[in-house]
């Protein structure tokens, strides 16, 4: 299990990663359809670039759930739970700024600012959980030659 939940955060990370880089895509996306005449994006054009972003937002806060679920199973520790605890409820504070966002656009601001914090967070467990199955005991010392 602890195997699993070592290769579950990695996963997870990349799934962050990806995240990142699907609302770069949206943004550029965007930014494409706009001319200098004066043209508007309307719905359609708007959820062909941030429809991927905005999907796979959901598949990450789920994957965030079995990690979670991962972690208690593999008894981590109450430390590292805590962790988890913590980046669960960043993601789900994550999908509600998404949400509230397009009613009001200066709760939008605090969406990227959040997923900064999601990805530091995600850095330190991920880091935490490949340096568990490293020992930091002593090296024996050399045995004597004898002539």
């Amino acid at each position: 299990m602890k195997t699993l939940y070592k290769w579950w955060a990695g996963l997870l990370l990349v799934a962050v990663v990806l995240q990142v880089g699907f609302a770069g895509y949206g943004a550029f996306f965007i930014a494409g359809k706009v001319d200098g005449d004066g043209k508007t994006v309307d719905e359609d054009i708007f959820f062909d670039g941030f429809g991927l972003h905005s999907g796979f937002g959901y598949i990450v806060w789920l994957l965030g759930l079995i990690f979670l679920v991962i972690g208690v199973i593999a008894g981590i520790g109450r430390w590292r739970l805590g962790k988890h605890g913590l980046l669960f409820l960043l993601l789900t504070l994550q999908v509600l700024l998404a949400w509230f966002g397009f009613e009001v656009a200066a709760i939008g601001f605090f969406h990227p600012v959040n997923a900064l914090l999601i990805f530091a967070l995600l850095l330190l467990i991920v880091r935490d959980a490949w340096r568990a199955g490293e020992v930091s005991e002593p090296a024996e010392p050399p045995a004597k030659a004898t002539v």
